[in-house]
């Protein structure tokens, strides 16, 4: 449901330390310096349009030439860089607020999408009274900063709390799991392989009947709209949940591949470091030199066919290809929890509440959940499938001759038909370990049809 005339806000409210885009993670970088962690970017609430923060003004000429220089392609609201400010006190909106949101939307019982608005507004401040009646609100009293004005983040929990509702009735006590779980629901999120929060629900529920419901939450703009990413875990590092899949002989084979096609690079972009000084190199000092190479740099090293790295996982993954599939769909999908929580007692969805705020209007959907007990049942009809997993129809991986993005992109087939689609790629920093992204496809969601 659509609604206008709502208060004008300040459009440029996000802002960004790092982003996916070469581009503009190419000029973050630049800015930065020294400070890797400095928001120097703001942006609308989609992120196409930008503006650099004021602190900048001065710096206008050579920011100029350095994306002529660059041959950046950004869009900017205004030539006159300098001009941008970012949310309150300077702070990008985090995405947990939304989760925060909601969870007061839920203690409130509120599930009405027809509201005028000086009802959103008066709504918002009502969420504001209950925020410390949330468990682990306390945890993240900073959040509140961002309720004021932030019509994006209540449509979509008005969605996702509609649903909740409709499957709780009441709510008696409402958990956020953000910086960590209660200890009168941690019980509920079993240590399971070396993943960090098996349970992934992001706010847990309890019922007047005493029941907890747990909601993994995320958000897309409507119905239409890409669905958001299911997964968003590292592949490599101490906590890859890949090594649980492919055991740890095969995951060193990857990481020295990662090592020597690093090190080649950092020699290659460095003036005096050889490929011999780096073998024993502290990692704090190595870090440096990796992000002291321009991040546009390492799109382009990417891309090309001598990232052993990337090919070596693609690989191992292939050799694995069964044993990925099965790891893969129980982690994306937490179906171990069928075998260490009561259906009684907690009951697990995957939830994706719809609605934004754009050009002075208010949007609200009904809110998409898949519950376990679905999602394992659907998953039975595909594991007596012929499963396999392949290189996305229509993509280039990294490494391959012709590649335009920096990503390795991988399909999981089901009697031929993709259901599972796969992105492996970095995202901001390259010190950091490379993610693993999947969103399910049609296929997918037609079994859960059935």
């Amino acid at each position: 449901m659509k609604f206008k005339n709502y208060i004008s806000e300040a459009v440029f409210n996000v802002g960004y330390n790092s982003s996916d885009n070469e581009d503009v993670q190419s000029l973050i970088s630049f800015l930065q310096g020294r400070d890797k962690g400095e928001l120097v970017l703001v942006s609308d609430p989609k992120g196409t349009t930008f503006k650099i923060k004021r602190a900048f003004v001065d710096r206008q000429d050579d920011i100029k030439k350095f994306i002529a220089d660059k041959g950046l392609k950004i869009k900017f609201a205004s030539q006159m860089f300098g001009d941008g400010s970012v949310g309150s006190g300077g702070k990008k909106v985090p995405g947990e607020v939304q989760e925060m949101m909601t969870a007061c939307l839920v203690l409130l019982g509120f599930k009405d999408s027809s509201l005028s608005q000086e009802d959103a507004v008066d709504l918002i401040e009502k969420c504001k009274t209950v925020y410390t009646k949330v468990d682990g609100a306390d945890r993240r009293p900073d959040f509140l900063d961002f309720f004021h004005g932030n019509f994006s983040d209540l449509a979509s929990a008005i969605s996702a709390s509609k649903y909740i509702l409709g499957e709780v009735g009441s709510a008696k006590k409402v958990f956020w799991t953000g910086k960590g779980w209660d200890k009168a629901i941690a019980h509920y999120n079993p240590k399971i392989g070396n993943i960090k929060d098996y349970n992934s629900s992001d706010i847990v529920v309890q019922s007047t009947s005493g029941k907890f419901h747990g909601y993994s939450l995320k958000k897309k703009a409507s119905v239409k709209s890409p669905d958001p990413t299911l997964i968003n875990k590292p592949i490599t590092g101490n906590v890859s949940f890949l090594q649980n899949i492919i055991g740890k002989a095969s995951m060193d084979k990857i990481n020295r591949a990662k090592t020597l096609w690093f090190n080649s690079v950092i020699a290659k972009k460095t003036k005096g470091v050889t490929g011999k000084d780096l073998q024993n190199m502290p990692e704090m000092k190595r870090n440096k030199l990796i992000n002291a190479i321009d991040a546009k740099d390492w799109g382009v090293e990417l891309k090309k066919p001598r990232n052993i790295f990337f090919a070596r996982l693609m690989q191992i993954i292939k050799i694995y290809d069964q044993e990925f599939i099965d790891g893969f769909l129980k982690v994306l999908f937490r179906t171990e929890l069928t075998k260490t929580l009561k259906a009684n007692e907690f009951e697990f969805t995957l939830l994706t509440g719809i609605g934004t705020y754009s050009g002075g209007e208010l949007s609200i959907e009904d809110a998409s959940g898949q519950e376990l007990n679905n999602i394992v049942t659907a998953l039975q009809d595909v594991y007596t499938s012929k499963l396999k997993i392949v290189k996305t129809t229509g993509k280039i991986n990294a490494y391959e001759k012709g590649a335009t993005a920096a990503k390795v992109f991988l399909t999981i087939m089901s009697d031929n038909k993709d259901i599972v689609n796969i992105e492996i790629r970095y995202k901001g920093s390259y010190t950091a370990n490379p993610q693993l992204q999947a969103v399910a496809t049609a296929n997918f969601k037609n079994i859960f049809k059935k």
